[in-house]
């Protein structure tokens, strides 16, 4: 998994039919302390982020394995919302 923020949403009308209903968004990998790095994905919506927010993704096979996204054309998906982190 990786930790990201969730930079925008991509539109997109025509596409293959097994993206239909999904919200798709750009974001971008970050560290333990929120800082950017220049890795970035676009990843499918499975739990409903908003621009802004933290969450998690999960990339290859493993973005294929929700409920949500099985049989469907998906390289990323965000799995989680992150609502705080405890380095402690």
């Amino acid at each position: 998994m990786r930790l990201v923020k969730v930079l925008g949403s991509i539109t997109s009308t025509i596409k293959d039919p097994t993206l239909k209903g999904f919200k798709i968004l750009l974001v971008q990998c970050i560290e333990t302390d929120l800082k950017g790095r220049q890795e970035y994905f676009v990843a499918v919506d499975t739990v409903g982020m908003g621009e802004g927010e933290i969450g998690l993704i999960v990339t290859g096979s493993t973005a294929k394995r929700t409920e949500v996204t099985k049989k469907k054309n998906v390289d990323a998906a965000i799995v989680a919302k992150v609502d705080r982190i405890d380095l402690e």
